[in-house]
C-alpha cells in the first residue's frame, strides 16, 4: 500500500490482492476520509474507489459532455444541409432540420450517449 499527496488530496494505492483482504478497510476510508484508492493490477491502475459523491460529479460531467457532442453533431447536420441546399427558403430548412435534429436525438438515445430527464 502507498499513500500519496496529490493537489492536496490523498491517493492510496493498493493491489488487486490487498484489496480482497481489506475492502472494508478501504471503503471506511474512503468513506469517512474522502480518500481516492487506486487499485493496480501487476503495478498498472485498473480501477479508483472514490466517494459516491465524486462519482455522481463524474456522471454529471459525462452526460454535460454528451449532451455537448450531440449539440455540435446537429451544428455540424445543419452546416452540411446549409451548404447543400442554399435556394431553399427558411421555413423549408427548419422542417428539414427539425426532422435531422429528432432522429439524430432519438439515435444518440439509443446508443446510450444521451439521456433527458431522469
Amino acid at each position: 500500500m502507498l499513500s500519496l499527496r496529490v493537489l492536496g488530496e490523498i491517493m492510496t494505492t493498493v493491489s488487486v490482492s490487498e484489496t480482497r483482504q481489506q475492502l472494508s478497510t478501504f471503503l471506511n476510508r474512503v468513506k469517512k476520509d474522502k480518500e481516492d484508492v487506486i487499485i493496480q493490477n501487476r503495478g498498472q491502475s485498473e480501477a479508483v474507489i472514490i466517494p459516491f459523491a465524486d462519482y455522481a460529479l463524474l456522471q454529471e460531467a459525462r452526460e454535460r459532455r454528451r449532451r455537448q457532442e450531440a449539440v455540435a453533431q446537429l451544428k455540424r447536420i445543419a452546416a452540411m444541409v446549409g451548404t447543400r441546399n442554399q435556394e431553399m427558403t427558411s421555413e423549408e430548412a427548419a422542417v428539414i432540420g427539425d426532422e435531422i435534429s429528432r432522429e439524430s436525438i432519438r439515435s444518440l438515445i439509443n446508443q446510450g450517449k444521451v439521456k433527458f430527464g431522469e
